[in-house]
């Protein structure tokens, strides 16, 4: 009978390759968000200061542009312009890649849907008129407050937004819907651009996948983090060559852990 004490058989033990422990899908996206968050932290770290540097120096620039002869004076200048132009968009990137892997917590509030939704349409519409775009809303009136972090909710909601007046491009019509559907309520942001690529439906939440020229592909990917901690869905009802509709469903059972006696509509009974 072997000397179970002995240490040959100690080692052996030792030396025994440990048992794989199976992650659930859930683990491993946090595991990956969480390594995200890392390397997005030493990237914010590395790039900001030079970045600004830059940014800077091309301003200094552009105030010695008017010594040149005018020849040279629009040439450096088309190129300062475009020194901007592509720190903006670095800037850009950098800011969304840091929003999507390290997230503030969340803190959610009773807002009144509807109010809200107006005051942030208000705000980004200049953009849509710009390009010809009408914004046509339709909500359901006298609803409950819903539980938003309304900072985080409204960087979803643009980036959907935003995504639709791209995929229109110019001359058409985005419009935005609400309503209680029973167990949730549902915003849909339809518009009637080109849609979505066949077969890209589900790619187009994945971090870096754009089909945009100066896309960063990680609008789609922040929005739907986003409605996913606020215990929600976000869905593609995909219409190729017609436009395409983004679902926003929010879950109403909390409501009344969240909402103010001030807050309760006056004809609610409540």
């Amino acid at each position: 009978m072997p000397d179970t004490d002995s240490p040959q058989l100690k080692e052996e033990e030792i030396l025994k390759p440990a048992r794989k422990v199976r992650r659930s899908p859930e683990e491993e996206r946090q595991s990956r968000l969480a390594f995200l968050g890392t390397l997005a932290a030493g990237l914010a770290h590395e790039i900001r200061s030079p970045l600004e540097a830059i940014k800077l120096n091309a301003e200094l620039l552009s105030e010695e542009v008017s010594c040149l002869d005018e020849k040279r004076r629009q040439t450096f200048s088309t190129r300062i312009e475009r020194i901007r132009r592509e720190s903006e968009q670095l800037k850009k990137t950098l800011d969304e890649f840091l929003a999507f892997a390290r997230p503030p917590r969340m803190e959610r509030f009773p807002t009144r849907l509807n109010d809200y939704l107006r005051e942030l349409i208000e705000f980004i519409e200049p953009e849509f008129t710009a390009a010809g775009i009408a914004i046509v809303t339709d909500f359901q009136e006298d609803m409950y407050p819903l539980p938003l972090d309304q900072a985080q909710m409204g960087q979803a909601l643009t980036n959907i937004l935003t995504n639709s007046r791209e995929a229109i491009g110019e001359h058409g019509e985005v419009r935005v819907s609400v309503r209680d559907t029973g167990e949730t309520v549902e915003i849909r942001i339809q518009d009637n651009g080109g849609g979505i690529p066949v077969g890209d439906e589900q790619r187009i939440f994945e971090v870096f996948y754009t089909t945009k020229e100066r896309g960063t592909g990680l609008g789609l990917g922040i929005a739907r983090r986003v409605v996913e901690e606020h215990g929600g869905q976000l869905i593609l009802e995909n219409r190729p060559g017609a436009g395409a509709t983004f679902i926003i469903r929010l879950p109403k059972g909390k409501y009344l852990e969240y909402v103010d006696e001030e807050l309760i509509p006056e004809d609610s009974g409540a």
